[in-house]
């Protein structure tokens, strides 16, 4: 194999490829990157058994096909230490990597290309197709809201669900359920349901994947997940489990409604965490018919005391607008105000010890779990 490559675009494909291999495994052709020169193409294969990358690098003139597997961590850092360069020349003499620059010329020993897993390609049309910033915005306004334990049960991942012309994005963590939609450009050629991991999707809005602009295509099999740009196939095993009825978690009455102003919201709910303390991690919202006070205390710190304008009613026809009281854990709030991304939000409450609701707009929903006003 002999292949002069782009510097930049072989340093952005390795960005991508090492982060995928595994930092820690017994097996130490699990931490190489594989090399298939073909063509007018250098594709850049990286797994760790549970999620894979094929990177497609269009910036290079294969001299002679053939493939090479060296470590990814090796490699990335030759290749980043030589951004002055324009390009490289690899060539591979049995499991070794030759990478020379003007003035540098380094020997990457390697493995058996034949040792590597099968990382599978997805070359037909998929299931549906998502611009590639809807679904950057659905991933900022779940992802966060998954649970951070590390294993495959069903919440440590996001529900996808395409159907028709409509993609959903769910996430829940027991104590807060985030919600988000958006149209695709054309149906979907099925129903799709699916629970991806927190690592593809968080793979996904690196750079070097796929513009802002490009469509990508996304397939779901029995047990993994593909998502192709121009540049990268994505894929992942899917997340096994049950995901909760989350219909079941999303209240359907309120007894009180309110309307907010998004950033002066998200502003005085920072300043009254200032004052909040591990052991009383909460802020009490006071909605009255015009003003809504925000109040937060720490035996070690002091206090605060804030206010803002709300419209403020019962949800019932005819009802008043009178005061209720209820407590958040400050950074639940913060976390979902920081991706509303509208101008105003509105909030639903039933009572002080119930799931509340706030939603942006049709198509952000979140429904969070007060704590004990105490």
């Amino acid at each position: 194999m002999k292949v002069i490559a782009q510097t930049a675009a072989l340093q952005e494909a390795l960005t991508l490829a090492s982060s995928i291999v595994a930092q820690r495994t017994p097996k130490p052709v699990l931490q190489c990157v594989k090399l298939l020169a073909s063509g007018k193409t250098l594709t850049l294969l990286a797994t760790d058994l549970e999620a894979g990358c094929r990177c497609v690098v269009t910036q290079v003139e294969v001299k002679a096909e053939g493939e090479a597997l060296v470590p990814v961590q090796k490699f990335a850092d030759i290749v980043r230490e030589s951004g002055g360069e324009e390009s490289l020349t690899l060539t591979v003499e049995k499991e070794a990597c030759h990478i020379t620059g003007a003035g540098a010329r380094f020997r990457l020993l390697g493995y058996d290309p034949a040792e590597y897993p099968e990382v599978a390609d997805f070359t037909d049309d998929g299931d549906f197709q998502v611009p590639a910033a809807v679904l950057a915005e659905l991933t900022e306004r779940t992802l966060f809201a998954a649970a951070r334990a590390h294993s495959h049960y069903a919440i440590s991942g996001v529900l996808w669900e395409a159907t028709g012309r409509k993609l959903q994005l769910v996430a829940t963590d027991g104590h807060r359920l985030a919600l988000a939609k958006a149209s695709l450009p054309k149906a979907a050629g099925r129903e799709v349901a699916a629970i991806v991991p927190a690592k593809l999707m968080a793979l996904l809005g690196r750079s070097g994947v796929a513009a802002d602009d490009e469509m990508l295509a996304v397939k779901v099999t029995e047990s993994q997940i593909l998502v192709r740009s121009a540049r990268a196939v994505l894929l992942s095993n899917l997340v096994q489990g049950n995901f909760p009825k989350y219909s079941d978690v999303i209240p359907k009455e309120a007894a009180y409604k309110a309307k907010l102003e998004t950033q002066l919201f998200t502003h005085r709910i920072r300043q009254a965490a200032l004052l909040t303390s591990e052991d009383s991690r909460s802020v009490r919202l006071a909605f009255g018919p015009e003003v809504l006070t925000i109040t937060s205390r720490s035996a070690e710190a002091g206090e605060a005391e804030l206010t803002m304008p709300v419209e403020f009613r019962a949800a019932q026809a005819g009802g008043g607008g009178e005061p209720f009281e209820i407590a958040f854990n400050p950074a639940f709030l913060i976390d979902a105000l920081k991706v509303a991304e509208a101008e105003e939000v509105s909030f639903e409450f039933s009572a002080p010890n119930k799931p509340a609701v706030l939603k942006a707009g049709s198509e952000f929903l979140y429904v969070v779990m007060p704590v004990d006003l105490g």
